[in-house]
């Protein structure tokens, strides 16, 4: 049964993940300016006083690239709803992490180097969505185990 409503928030965290790659995820302003996307860096100034190494967005492109792919094996793996959780409660941590390491790790760096606050764009916010449909889809493969459950006690 793939047309189950946990199926649609699987789908939808596929889509908010992806986004991020469509989206800034916060612009700089200060002695440098410059935009963060998750796969570049875009300096506005032709010769840039930030110097980072070109592996500095791999981790959090990489988290999101695993994260898309976890829920894409969940969402074609809704006849063992076992596998489908345990596969669903990894990409949540992964999400957590990601949260962690972007607004921990990745800002504080940068504040620290450029001197100013970011101002959050719209892929900044994906993480928490993806989350949220992540969490909505244990919900709901959590009630179809109940109801099965139910089903078989009744026979």
């Amino acid at each position: 049964m793939i047309q189950r409503i946990q199926s649609i928030y699987l789908f939808l965290a596929i889509v908010a993940a992806a986004l991020m790659f469509f989206f800034p995820l916060a612009e700089f302003y200060g002695d440098s300016n410059f935009i963060l996307y998750i796969y570049e860096i875009q300096f506005s100034d032709p010769d840039p006083t930030l110097a980072l190494s070109p592996y500095f967005l791999m981790p959090l492109m990489g988290s999101v690239i695993l994260i898309i792919l976890l829920s894409i094996i969940a969402l074609f793996s809704y006849k063992n709803r076992k596998r489908q959780l345990i596969i669903i409660k990894i990409a949540m941590g992964l999400t957590l992490v990601l949260l962690a390491g972007y607004f921990f790790g990745y800002m504080s760096l940068l504040e620290k180097n450029v001197g100013n606050m970011p101002q959050y764009e719209f892929a900044s916010f994906m993480p928490a969505a993806v989350f949220l449909f992540l969490l909505l889809a244990t919900k709901g493969i959590q009630k179809d185990a109940k109801l099965i459950k139910s089903m078989d006690r009744l026979r």
